[in-house]
């Protein structure tokens, strides 16, 4: 299987959210970034998991809110007040008008420039935020290998700071790039987590 077919089958297959080393202490260093720069009525999560981000936000405002994600398995858990939908994002279609979008540690597992273009571009909100672990080296690091934390095949793509902006700049304006997470609490694996505030022209 080539790389976006070993991260298709992971997150389509998943019943549970992996077991991310310190998932409850990032979850809320992103509740305080994110909490006072959200502004509108409605929210999308796209790429939302098992919609634990979306979870807190039901109970910390009074967003309309939308969770779309990969996996069937996941979105099933989700608290009814918060609307799913079965969502492909190495296939893209329409999403909803909403105020603001949040993409989450998504584009690591799309490894075409081309899918991440056209899924900005479909984007419709004002306001999005957008979260992705970003090699510190020079170039992209792509990475495939067996697992031994995560105990299967893992693939993902990522990207240099530089470049993502390259990305974002052809759909939004980048109004600010935040590292939302202390040293302790990263990855041992040489990325770090960013989290890019944009703006529509």
């Amino acid at each position: 299987m080539n790389e976006r077919e070993i991260a298709k089958k992971f997150w389509e297959s998943k019943k549970k959210y992996p077991k991310y080393d310190n998932i409850k202490q990032r979850r809320f260093y992103e509740l305080n970034y994110l909490i006072p720069r959200l502004k509108g009525n409605s929210l999308l999560d796209l790429g939302c998991g098992d919609g634990a981000l979306l979870e807190c936000l039901l109970r910390l405002t009074d967003l309309k809110l939308y969770g779309y994600d990969l996996s069937e398995n996941l979105l099933n858990n989700i608290d009814k007040k918060i609307e799913t939908k079965i969502y492909d994002c190495y296939n893209p279609g329409p999403l909803p008008k909403t105020d603001i979008t949040i993409f989450a540690s998504v584009i690591v597992y799309l490894f075409d420039d081309k899918v991440v273009d056209k899924i900005l571009s479909l984007i419709k909100s004002d306001t999005l935020f957008i979260r992705a672990p970003c090699t510190l080296k020079d170039k992209d690091e792509l990475i495939n290998s067996y697992s031994e934390k995560l105990e299967e095949q893992y693939a993902a793509l990522y990207r240099t700071v530089p470049h993502l902006f390259e990305l974002i700049n052809r759909h939004f304006i980048i109004e600010d790039v935040t590292r939302v997470y202390p040293d302790e609490i990263e990855s041992n694996f040489g990325t770090k987590q960013f989290y890019f505030k944009c703006v529509r022209p």
